[in-house]
């Protein structure tokens, strides 16, 4: 049976379980058990190279909709001003 290994990646204080560095409260992050003593996240059960850049390009898109959305409000709001503007020349002039 393979002993799963966390450590923390500050201060290297080494646990059988999950959970927090008593040293310094910073999350314990799990070796990977090939036998590199990399980080699970940065060795082979990670991710491919491929799932992060797709991840990376849905984030990038994602984004890219909140920034039009954000520019299509901020072109409402500038809008419905210059009317109330407008407006209220019209008002004045009266």
């Amino acid at each position: 049976m393979i002993e799963e290994k966390y450590i923390c990646p500050f201060c290297g204080f080494e646990s059988s379980g999950a959970g927090l560095c008593p040293t310094c409260d910073e999350n314990l992050e799990k070796i990977c058990s090939c036998g590199s003593g990399k980080f699970s996240a940065d060795c082979c059960s990670s991710k491919s190279e491929e799932e992060k850049k797709s991840e990376e390009l849905i984030k990038a898109e994602v984004a890219g909709d909140a920034l039009k959305e954000l520019v299509k409000k901020q072109e409402e709001e500038i809008k419905e001003e210059e009317e109330l503007s407008e407006t209220k020349e019209i008002n004045e002039n009266e």
